[in-house]
């Protein structure tokens, strides 16, 4: 049986509908921030912008609204959904909450071709450069798309279809933080050493350890964010 990291590749080398195109490109903006939090979504500028007619995104904006990454104020239309560190910091407690009882459960239900997905994800991980050399101050789109994909593979051998989807939304949420705070000066950190860890741990079948590296992982993260406080008061 195909496991969830092979259907998702194969989800993407399909066809996309306008809808679902509209769909990626704007989230990626907002992932990204190059939408930023509170930007007013008017159809005709979105349209002007992506050479897209208005019907497919305005799809896509009700997805979005769905998603918790637009909202939609009566008489006042579309806007990219706002941030804040008490929202930031719920976030951070719930997506632990999430990814470790999903890291749970796929340790104890995961079979070998779960371990290889796992070690083909930090292999394609490892072998990205985080920051975009052909757009200063932005993290690469591959590096992110094999990021999130290794996240996912922790966890994708837990049973629940409704885990998966809360982990999915609340990790593109976290995204958006990441990328307002890029820019913010911090001590470097061995991204490739804490995904190693997290890893070896799971594929070790050590739950309380890996658990235990996921918890920190998210939470540095998290405190790096709010250090770059100018990125959350100015938006």
């Amino acid at each position: 049986m195909p496991t969830n990291a092979n259907n998702r590749r194969a989800e993407l080398s399909e066809p996309q509908t306008l809808g679902g195109r509209a769909l990626d490109v704007l989230r990626a903006d907002i992932l990204q921030c190059r939408l930023r939090p509170g930007t007013r979504l008017r159809l005709e500028e979105l349209r002007e912008r992506y050479g897209m007619s208005i019907s497919p995104l305005r799809e896509a904006l009700m997805r979005l609204e769905s998603e918790g990454l637009v909202v939609l104020a009566e008489n006042k239309g579309f806007r990219v959904s706002p941030v804040s560190p008490a929202q930031l910091k719920d976030l951070t407690e719930t997506r632990i909450e999430i990814e470790t009882l999903m890291i749970r459960r796929a340790i104890a239900a995961g079979d070998v071709a779960w371990e290889a997905d796992i070690l083909g994800a930090f292999h394609r991980l490892s072998r990205q450069q985080k920051m975009d050399p052909a757009a200063p101050g932005e993290i690469s789109p591959s590096w992110s798309r094999e990021h999130r994909a290794f996240h996912a593979s922790l966890s994708d051998a837990c049973p629940s279809e409704l885990l998966r989807g809360f982990r999915d939304q609340l990790f593109d949420q976290a995204e958006r933080y990441v990328a307002l705070s890029i820019g913010f000066t911090a001590k470097p950190r061995d991204d490739i050493g804490e995904h190693e860890g997290l890893m070896k741990a799971v594929l070790a079948r050590d739950p309380d350890t890996a658990c235990r590296l996921c918890t920190t992982h998210i939470r540095q993260t998290t405190d790096k964010v709010l250090a770059a406080t100018d990125a959350l008061t100015a938006v």
